[in-house]
């Protein structure tokens, strides 16, 4: 069989991808929790009704839907979120093990990756709020990364991570932090640490191209609901960024103009770049 171009066997495919979905089943814990600031360690409850749910209520992706996406004990919805997240942390790590086949230290460096990924995308999505939990877990691994020899070498993901985090810092002044947020410029550092300077571009393309065609498919689909959207205006002498309540799609209205979360599609780019860098930069120089 042949899965992201590499020969692999049925077994390990389906070994880690039965594993992802598991492992997104924590995912969702971190996604619920860390906002929250809440233990990640407590049993799980219903976010309506705060029954603790049983064993045969978080079974991976089934339970949703031999439930119906329902609460077994008040009716309450379920978010389509939770079978999301663990399909597609099953995909990514077949993707991952595809990658890197068994070799323990690539693998697991990849599988770190992918959940940084996936849970700082859907944390930015549905708060926009980047936790500094999850990008830390990230640049720590891509600094064990380097010293091991996985991944680019030190002075190149250095070099990356101050290109990355630098340029949105800058991003990050010259719109007083009402276009770029801090978390942003973190997210970066960690992405140019982890992929170094040459395929933190595509990366970087790829979640702004993503972003905007996103964007322009909401507002077109929604133009009606985006034009009640109440302004909320943010500049870096706050404080604290402000509560945004009030979104259509993870779509905003900041400081007059319309926004979305940049974290969800910076995460899709790095993604891409991660698993299938070094082909697009192959292509990319050899068509230059």
């Amino acid at each position: 069989m042949i899965f992201g171009g590499v020969q692999v066997d049925y077994f390990w495919i389906g070994f880690f991808g039965l594993v992802g979905i598991i492992w997104g089943s924590f995912c969702n814990v971190l996604i619920a929790r860390i906002p929250a600031s809440e233990n990640i360690s407590g049993r799980s409850r219903c976010p309506h009704c705060r029954h603790t749910l049983g064993i045969f209520d978080l079974v991976p992706v089934l339970s949703y839907l031999l439930l119906g996406g329902q609460c077994r004990y008040c009716n309450g919805p379920i978010s389509f979120r939770y079978p999301l997240v663990e399909i597609a942390c099953g995909f990514l790590f077949m993707l991952a093990f595809s990658r890197t086949g068994l070799a323990p230290i690539p693998l697991a460096l990849h599988l770190v990756y992918v959940t940084v990924a996936v849970v700082i995308a859907v944390i930015d999505f549905e708060h926009t709020i980047i936790p500094n939990q999850m990008v830390l877990l990230g640049i720590l691994a891509a600094g064990l990364g380097s010293v091991l020899g996985v991944g680019p070498e030190i002075l190149s993901g250095i070099t990356g991570g101050l290109i990355g985090g630098g340029t949105f810092m800058i991003l990050y002044l010259v719109t007083r932090g009402g276009g770029i947020g801090m978390g942003d410029v973190k997210l970066l550092f960690f992405m140019g640490l982890a992929l170094g300077p040459l395929k933190l571009l595509p990366a970087v393309l790829a979640g702004a191209v993503t972003a905007l065609l996103f964007s322009a498919a909401i507002m077109l689909r929604f133009r009606g609901e985006m034009e009640s959207l109440e302004n909320v205006s943010i500049s870096m002498d706050q404080d604290e960024e402000p509560e945004i309540t009030a979104r259509v799609w993870g779509m905003m209205i900041i400081n007059g103009k319309p926004a979305v979360p940049f974290g969800p599609f910076l995460a899709l780019g790095f993604l891409i770049a991660l698993f299938w860098g070094e082909p697009i930069l192959d292509l990319w120089l050899g068509a230059g």
